[in-house]
């Protein structure tokens, strides 16, 4: 996929993962309102819901070379963070095991609808980032998508990411992030955060993710930086990034 003039590389960030198998139970979660873990604002948690999907084939031609080469050869347990409603089962083969992360339930029944077309064994969970249930070093791989943006914490997903993934586990992850400051994009970012976040469900425009998974104790931090050719301009900048703990 071609980003801004320039292609992602095949090696270093996008390293092939290796199979594992981290079966754990894990019951789900009644999620019937925003009680501090699930999301459903009845306005908000649906235009989302029907924002996100009706922009699912748009996203997929943008995101399509990038979210494969990360997605490449996963485990055969994968934990994603933010699965919305299921944009991203394209990327998993069938018969995976998919550890959904999902707090806005408004987005549940197209995700469990998503799984089960795509012989997907879905876990899903009404979580927040900032608390997973999942035992600590018990899976090989974290993915998540436009998705530390949004949460209230950062550094404490990025923790609890740590905290569950095995020694040499990976976190993959595509983000939107803060402009150059004093470019044109910056000042629109600037001006428009606010809106944006409420609409949006928190999600913030001017946050260097980047800088934050360098400082938050991976053993190694590969991030590339690169410029989305979208008409969505607050977010073009983003980075594709791989982890490893």
């Amino acid at each position: 996929m071609e980003t801004g003039g320039r292609s992602l590389p095949r090696k270093g960030l996008l390293a092939k993962q290796t199979q594992a198998d981290n079966k754990q139970t894990l019951s789900e979660r009644p999620c019937d309102q925003r009680d501090g873990t699930v999301i459903d604002n009845p306005i908000r948690g649906r235009f989302n819901a029907w924002f996100f999907q009706a922009l699912d084939g748009y996203m997929h031609r943008k995101y399509c070379g990038i979210k494969s080469r990360l997605l490449e050869q996963p485990p055969a347990t994968v934990v994603e963070l933010g699965s919305g409603a299921g944009a991203n089962l394209r990327y998993l083969p069938r018969g995976i095991r998919l550890i959904a992360i999902e707090p806005n339930v408004r987005m549940h029944s197209s995700l469990r609808r998503r799984a089960a077309e795509r012989g997907i064994e879905l876990d899903l969970r009404g979580l927040r980032g900032e608390e997973l249930d999942i035992p600590s070093e018990s899976v090989d791989f974290v993915f998540s998508s436009l998705v530390l943006c949004s949460v209230e914490r950062p550094e404490q997903v990025i923790a609890e990411v740590r905290r569950i993934l095995k020694p040499g586990g990976r976190f993959a992850c595509v983000e939107h992030v803060v402009a150059p400051e004093g470019s044109a994009t910056y000042a629109i970012q600037r001006s428009i955060r606010r809106p944006w976040k409420w609409l949006f469900e928190g999600c913030e425009l001017c946050r260097d993710t980047g800088a934050t998974l360098r400082s938050s104790g991976f053993s190694r931090v590969d991030v590339q930086s690169l410029v989305l050719p979208t008409i969505f301009v607050p977010i073009r900048h983003q980075i594709a990034a791989m982890c490893v703990n």
